[in-house]
């Protein structure tokens, strides 16, 4: 639920105070979405389950954002049992430093998008 109130700053200048989260980086988001369309399956654990509209995507499961910018830094998808590839979307997560994907059954390489987001320290995909 979001709640707008309307304050007045002064003749006509209305501020908008809102009492839900920023919206965040767009460009994130859709990158993670991407990410999680390029999966076929998920093994029994459900793991993109958080991955929906009803939360932001820094609370999503293995999803880490930094404090300052609250963009994605870290992605840790390890052990998931996900089955799938890597879309190069991913390259859009600018501030991604880590990507984590052992003990994954994802086909392809990883997409040279990837060297775009600065990333991936250390970047495994098996």
């Amino acid at each position: 639920m979001h709640v707008a109130l309307l304050f007045f700053s002064g003749p006509g200048f209305p501020h908008v105070a809102r009492s839900s989260p920023p919206a965040g980086n767009q460009t994130d988001r859709l990158a993670l979405l991407e990410f999680k369309a390029a999966i076929t399956s998920t093994g029994p654990f459900g793991n993109f389950n958080s991955w929906n509209e009803s939360v932001h995507f820094w609370l999503w499961i293995g999803v880490t954002c930094g404090r300052q910018h609250r963009r994605v830094t870290i992605l840790n998808l390890d052990h998931h049992n996900l089955i799938g590839h890597i879309p190069p979307h991913i390259g859009n997560l600018s501030f991604l430093r880590e990507l984590w994907l052992r003990n994954n059954s994802l086909s392809q390489n990883i997409p040279s998008e990837l060297s775009l987001a600065k990333a991936a320290n250390p970047v495994s995909s098996k």
